[in-house]
């Protein structure tokens, strides 16, 4: 979900008085704050709370901020963390990176670098909350009806199946709305390409008739939506979806 007033931010840091300026900055920005001295602490507290936002420094006793980084990640993969150091320790960023740090930020902070950097997060967290999604279909009230209904994600339509697979092997796709009757081929045909190029893409079938359940079999179709469609029932289903993904 995007970061908004009244979301949680944990400040990690074992000294008082970066906790506390930062606990300062960011109640007067409207946001709650949890504060942990140690690695140790802020893993306690992210068992027992959600937050959106953690700010982690990177050297720190007994747990540093990259062995707590790694815990963090195991209990909470969604949750963006920044890493805060007042030292030169370029390989410890990279290798912070790599373990899931979304940022990092130096000591001594400045304030429009702390703005910017928090408004920088809040906008990455609504980007990555968007679905990339492909709508397959040759008719075009049924293409402009599906974009208008998802039109907080990113929607991409095609008419045929030889569209569909090039868009696939060019961009990422989360989700696949699919018409069971196409132009150059058959939809249970193209799912079950979709489903060997990518397996990790959903698919959504959507028709006029009514299915057997043996016609989908071991195609790695998700669900069937029939026509006219139910609105609640799919942004039901995108709903679904997006929780799966941790979006």
């Amino acid at each position: 979900m995007p970061i908004r007033r009244k979301s949680k931010i944990l400040i990690v840091d074992d000294e008082e008085v970066v906790r506390l300026f930062l606990e300062r900055f960011f109640r007067l920005k409207g946001f709650e704050v949890g504060l942990a001295e140690s690695g140790a602490k802020a893993i306690e507290k992210m068992r027992g709370e959600v937050f959106d936002l953690v700010f982690l420094d990177v050297r720190m006793p007994q747990m540093n901020g990259l062995e707590a980084l790694r815990e963090l990640k195991k209990i909470a993969p969604s949750t963006k963390i920044v890493m805060m150091t007042g030292y030169a320790v370029d390989d410890l960023l990279k290798e912070a990176q790599q373990s899931g740090a979304c940022a990092s930020i130096k000591k001594p902070f400045d304030m429009n670098q702390l703005a910017a950097l928090l408004e920088g997060v809040s906008l990455q967290k609504e980007k990555d909350a968007r679905l990339n999604i492909l709508v397959i279909d040759d008719e075009e009230v049924v293409r402009k009806f599906l974009v208008r209904l998802l039109s907080e994600h990113r929607v991409i339509t095609v008419e045929s199946g030889k569209e569909a697979m090039e868009r696939i092997a060019q961009e990422k796709i989360d989700l696949v709305f699919l018409d069971i009757v196409l132009k150059d081929i058959n939809g249970l045909e193209l799912a079950r390409q979709i489903t060997k190029a990518k397996p990790g893409i959903e698919i959504l079938l959507i028709t006029g008739d009514p299915l057997k359940d043996d016609e989908t079999k071991g195609l790695g179709v998700r669900g069937c939506f029939w026509k006219p469609f139910e609105i609640e029932m799919i942004l039901e289903e995108i709903n679904s979806i997006k929780r799966s993904k941790g979006l």
